[in-house]
């Protein structure tokens, strides 16, 4: 049983050209001399061979392969309808394997045709188109596509004999969008590997009235451009496009072209409402309509003064920039040579001196450069001390160093210093007095003046204040100022607890007699040294005079503020100091009824290397 015949390759189906040759194939594994193999088929499964000899009537049949490996193919020359069936190979030993069929197949002759559709549908009337076709084994099935989309599949024809097969496609209703549509009728058999699908295609036009589109409704150009109108017409047949101009003529040297209007030249002039017209005798006529806006640039009301001077401290100052142009200009603000903006018109909720400077009007429209006009805004006014009065220490021995930060417009010809001591006394402070000094530069937009207290004492404890005077008035300021112990004194301490420590181990040697004498000796010796200090210098002479005018001064200490609108917190330059501008100077020319107010900035105090320094930032 190890050596029974079976099946190596059993027969297959396959699909045949009528007229070209077709082998199937078998093969056996394990024949005996007594094995006899057998091919059957069409019609009726009759016997066409056995082993390798074919019975008589099969000429076109041969059995081919190599016999001493089994093999056993039929071979099937020149192909004809009538070949098609079911075959068998088989052997009495072996159980029959299924059937294979062979399958002939004729093409076409021709591509299907579609009947229908020769002239233009109207829009919304019945459309009918048949695709037929002929011929061809096995018949082939139809289907209507447009595109790749399947709008309609027929059935199968299930009499393979039928000389002609046909397909209808139908739109009730023809539309305006079906105009142009590609509907394609298939004819495929069915076996794509053998033979391919033949198709046909018919392009759908359905006449309709024309519809007129505007890409650009309104347009806008420079004088002395180049414009082309345009109206786009869709309408089958083809329509006739004219233009006029609403209101007026069409000016000389307008080229018309269909759906583009062209003019070479606009002016101002040529501003207004074009309209186009298509008709193609299929009613209703197409209408569009174009806005054509001729462009001018904008420029800057002249009235505007190139200097203006504004008082320090006044609120509400505003400057207004008038322009005009085509389109309507946006109007903006901004600091020469920068690019920070600000809306029209330029706001100073409270002027302060670091505003001062030149601005620009900028005017800009669409499709022409800026245009812009300076003004220098000068800010004048009284004195305004940036440092906030505080409180701060300084140890004795040490050195005191207070700042006093003035801006004004003009300058103050010098600062003035006063001193209360913490009895109330009134006293003014120059300098080269009992170490004191006091020195003064200009900076941007002011002066700085540094009061400095060498060998601080707890006499100088007391209120400082510097003050600020030109023609506008009066600022001032005060600092507190304390003093506390010597930085000498840890040393000294330190000192001493070592040394009381050693002589309290050597004291235990001694008689308690000795010790007793001795140690009363070193604590004498010892409170000397603690007590020790450097002497007080005289305090500054008292002044009346001076004490009667600080005490009549007004002191303020209000919080000075700009706000230039949608600045967002960004800081300007100040300007430079105005050193031409002397407190008695005349001839300036200054707004009438200002109000002036103070500003207040941050200052901070710091101690370092022994020396206690302010300073103020705005």
């Amino acid at each position: 049983m190890a050596n029974a015949a079976s099946y190596k390759v059993q027969p297959q189906s396959a699909a045949v050209l009528r007229g070209q040759a077709v082998t199937l194939p078998c093969t056996f594994s394990g024949l005996t001399g007594e094995d006899v193999v057998v091919w059957e088929g069409p019609p009726d499964f009759r016997i066409i061979s056995m082993d390798t000899k074919v019975t008589a009537g099969y000429g076109r049949h041969f059995v081919i392969g190599d016999r001493t490996a089994g093999e056993y193919n039929l071979q099937i020359r020149g192909v004809t309808l009538g070949d098609a069936g079911g075959y068998r190979c088989s052997t009495p030993s072996v159980p029959a394997a299924p059937n294979a069929v062979l399958s002939v197949i004729v093409p076409l002759a021709k591509p299907p045709e579609i009947i229908g559709g020769k002239r233009p549908t109207p829009v919304g009337q019945r459309l009918l188109l048949t695709c037929s076709s002929q011929g061809g084994y096995p018949p082939p099935t139809l289907s209507w596509l447009n595109g790749t989309k399947l709008l309609k599949r027929g059935k199968t024809p299930r009499n393979q004999d039928m000389k002609q097969t046909s397909l209808d496609f139908v739109i009730n209703k023809v539309k305006k969008w079906d105009n142009g549509n590609n509907l394609t009728c298939v004819a495929d058999q069915g076996l794509q590997g053998v033979v391919r699908p033949m198709t046909s295609s018919k392009i759908v036009s359905v006449s309709y009235p024309p519809t007129v589109t505007v890409p650009e409704s309104s347009k806008r150009a420079k004088e002395g451009d180049l414009v082309n109108l345009t109206c786009v017409v869709d309408s089958n047949p083809p329509a006739v496009v004219t233009w006029r101009k609403l209101g007026g003529a069409l000016n000389q040297g307008v080229t018309d072209r269909g759906q583009t209007l062209s003019l070479p030249k606009v002016s101002r002039h040529d501003s207004g409402i074009y309209q186009c017209n298509a008709d193609n005798e299929i009613s209703p006529p197409g209408m569009g309509t174009v806005s054509l806006d001729v462009l001018y640039q904008s420029w800057i009301d002249p009235s505007l003064n190139s200097k203006v001077s504004v008082m320090y401290g006044q609120d509400g100052f505003l400057l207004e920039c008038s322009a005009s142009g085509n389109p309507t200009p946006r109007v903006r603000w901004r600091r020469k040579d920068t690019s920070l903006y600000w809306d029209n018109p330029l706001r100073f909720h409270r002027v302060r001196y670091d505003v001062e400077g030149t601005y620009q009007c900028v005017a800009t429209n669409e499709g022409f450069p800026a245009t812009t006009r300076d003004t220098y805004v000068d800010v004048v006014g009284r004195p305004y001390i940036l440092q906030r009065s505080t409180t701060f220490t300084v140890r004795r021995g040490d050195t005191a160093r207070l700042s006093c930060e003035i801006v004004s417009d003009p300058v103050p010809k010098t600062i003035q210093w006063a001193w209360r001591d913490v009895q109330g006394l009134e006293s003014a402070l120059s300098g080269g007095e009992n170490g004191v000094e006091i020195t003064e530069e200009l900076i941007l937009g002011g002066k700085l003046s540094i009061l400095s207290i060498n060998g601080i004492t707890e006499g100088w404890k007391g209120t400082y204040m510097c003050k600020g005077t030109n023609m506008f008035g009066t600022d001032q300021r005060e600092f507190r100022l304390e003093v506390t112990g010597s930085p000498h004194t840890l040393v000294i301490v330190v000192g001493i607890s070592v040394m009381v420590a050693v002589m309290a181990a050597v004291a235990a040697i001694f008689v308690f007699f000795f010790r007793k004498k001795w140690l009363g000796d070193d604590r004498k010796s010892d409170t000397t040294s603690v007590t020790v200090s450097r002497p007080m210098p005289p305090p500054p002479g008292y002044n009346k005079n001076k004490l009667d005018q600080l005490g009549s001064l007004e002191i303020k200490d209000l919080d000075g503020l700009i706000e230039i609108h949608e600045m967002n917190g960004t800081l300007k330059p100040r300007p430079p100091p105005r050193v031409d501008k002397e407190w008695t100077a005349i001839g300036l020319s200054y707004p009438a009824g200002r109000s002036s107010a103070a500003a207040q900035s941050e200052m901070d105090a710091v101690q370092i290397s022994g020396r206690a320094e302010m300073f103020c930032y705005l």
